[in-house]
This record gives structure tokens, sequence and C-alpha cells, in this order.
């Protein structure tokens, strides 16, 4: 029998998914085989990984390529496709503090440590007395950099913690009122070849169709901003019920001062076309002005 290789990349974090996959799929299909192959790129970024993947996809070098859905560009590739989204653990971004436990608790000029333009101008949007700094690395040099004092609190994806078993580091998870996620954030993607139909049916095996809604949803509203690589937008999709969508979504100057917000409700099989009308809504509200200045200032 063929043994399925499943690609993955080579943070602490992505292995930890990887496995989590692996161990799902087994189960599914005790008969297969499956080897994990680490894709390395010489750029650090989630977006450069993910693209490494994508290649190696291509060049056969693996079956099927295990993303964190957050990282992975919303254009399709020529011979490839998104084919299952397992079942979404937590969206929501999480505090771990150092001098406070809560978000609303932080002093007035608080240091918080960031990765990404969304969240810098949703926190600064939200509480613009703070100090929103640049922190990069894995979550586990994220966490040691908030040991040696540098921060007085991070703000991260719960799920990263959740996946390395570190539960116990998530002070809060922050209400998406104030803070929104990332499109696809929380939730791991299986991408495979066309015409692979032996690794395309035992990846669809771990597809749970209210995830794959969600994220349809908030993908295809980042893919109508064309907002880049980095873009200081977020969004948010939950289902109130089988037949009730919800999205949310923001776009936000990178300095918090100007932002537009709005949601859209609607069915569940129609999430891309959501994500398309929210999108050009918000552009049409001021967002479009907002991405451009922010383009210009980063240029």
């Amino acid at each position: 029998m063929r043994v399925i290789v499943i690609g993955a990349r080579a943070s602490l974090l992505a292995q930890a998914q990887t496995r989590w996959v692996v161990a799902r799929l087994k189960e599914n299909w005790p008969e297969a085989e499956f080897k994990i192959r680490t894709i390395s790129s010489e750029a650090a970024s989630g977006l450069a990984s993910a693209k490494a993947l994508q290649e190696a996809l291509g060049q056969r070098e693996v079956d099927i390529a295990v993303h964190s859905l957050e990282h992975l560009p919303t254009g399709e590739v020529l011979g490839q496709h998104l084919i299952a989204v397992p079942k979404r653990i937590e969206p929501r971004e999480a505090l771990v503090g150092r001098i406070a436990k809560r978000l609303e608790d932080l002093p007035d000029g608080a240091r918080v440590g960031v990765n990404t333009l969304r969240r810098k101008a949703q926190l600064l949007a939200y509480r613009p007395d703070l100090r929103v700094l640049n922190l990069e690395g894995d979550v586990d040099d994220r966490l040691a950099a908030l040991g040696t004092g540098e921060y007085d609190a991070l703000v991260m994806g719960a799920a990263s913690l959740l996946h390395l078993d570190l539960r116990n580091r998530i002070d809060q998870l922050i209400d998406p009122e104030h803070l929104l996620p990332a499109p696809g954030q929380g939730a791991l993607g299986l991408e495979v070849r066309q015409g692979d139909d032996w690794a395309e049916e035992l990846a669809y095996s771990l597809n749970h169709r209210p995830s794959f809604d969600r994220i349809r949803a908030e993908r295809t509203f980042l893919q109508t901003l064309e907002a880049g690589d980095n873009p200081p937008a977020a969004a948010l999709a939950t289902l109130e019920s089988e037949d009730t969508l919800v999205l949310q979504g923001v776009v936000c100057s990178p300095e918090g001062k100007a932002f537009v917000r709005a949601e859209i409700e609607g069915d569940p099989e129609e999430a891309a076309e959501l994500g398309r009308e929210l999108a050009q809504d918000l552009l049409s509200e001021g967002g479009k002005e907002i991405l451009e200045q922010a383009r210009l200032a980063s240029a």
C-alpha cells in the first residue's frame, strides 16, 4: 500500500498540529501508512512556510499539506486545493499576562507584544494608552521574551497554546468585540493535489463542514479586500444555528485611529458570497481608504 506523506512546517507548533492530524487519520484509516516530512523555509514567517509547503506539494514531495489557516494564502495554487478543515479548536485571541490577567486591567502604558499588524491596530483602537510592540519568533520564543520582563503581556492565538498543551498560560480569552482574530485562526487546513483521489479521500475524512463554512466566509472576506500579506483587517464567522452564519469583519488603520466594522448573516451554504458582500460593504464605508493609507505607510 502507498505511504502517504504528510507535509509539516518545522516549528514546534506545526509539528504538534501535524501529529494530531496523523493520529486522526490513523483512527479513520488504520490500514494506511503515514509519514511526516518536515518542510523548512529560509524565511521564518508563517506565510513563507505555507508557500514552501505548497511548493513541496506541487513537486510531489508530500501528498497532504497541513496548514495553519491564518497563514495560508487565500488564492489557490493551480493544481492544488483545500479539501478539508478539521473541527476548529478556538479562534479567539489570548492574553498572556505578567502584571495583569485581563486586557482591561493592564495599566496605562503597559507594554504588549504582538506579531501582526492586525493585532496592533485593534489593540490601539480599543486601548490607545498601551505601548504595542512588535514581537517575533515562535510561541516558545514569545513566551521566553515575556519571562525576561521585556513585555508586560502578550497577545497571541489561543489555539497555538492549546495545541502545545499550554492552556495554563492563557490568562484571558479576549472578547471578539474588542479583538477579532485573523481569518482562519484556530483552524487547520488540509491541502492536496487535484486528481490525487486517494490523498483527497483520506484528507476529506477529517473535514468538519461547519468549520469549513466558517473558514470559507472569513477567507473570502480577506481575499476580496486585497489587503496584502499582513493586513490591519480581521474577521470571525460563527454559526448561530444550522441555517444561520454570522460573519463579523473589521478594517483598521495601523495606529487604531480609524476603523470600520460590520457584520452580515445568511445561509452557511452561501458562506463565500457573505464574505464577499461584507468585504465590499467595508471597502465602500471607508475601508478602501484605510487600507490604501496602510499600504503607503508600510512602503
